[in-house]
């Protein structure tokens, strides 16, 4: 489970500048200081994105999370 913890607006501030020197201009985004990795989410999730897909067949449903799936390996590296 995640916790979202309040920035202090410091923090923010830099942050916002360091993102925007980068090119970087999505709200949403995963920092793994491990990995050394900023990544960066477009503002639908999967449940927004079935929800207007409409009724699928089935095995559609499979597919088009295995594509989303697939299409976001790349992010990050």
């Amino acid at each position: 489970m995640s916790m979202v913890r309040k920035l202090h607006p410091h923090i923010a501030k830099d942050l916002r500048e360091f993102l925007s020197e980068n090119n970087i201009s999505t709200k949403k985004l995963v920092i793994d200081l491990e990995a050394e990795t900023i990544e960066d989410f477009d503002d639908y999730s999967v449940d927004d994105i079935l929800s207007v897909a409409g009724i699928l067949k089935p095995g559609e449903a499979q597919e088009l999370l295995d594509h989303i799936h697939e299409s976001r390996e790349g992010w990050g590296k």
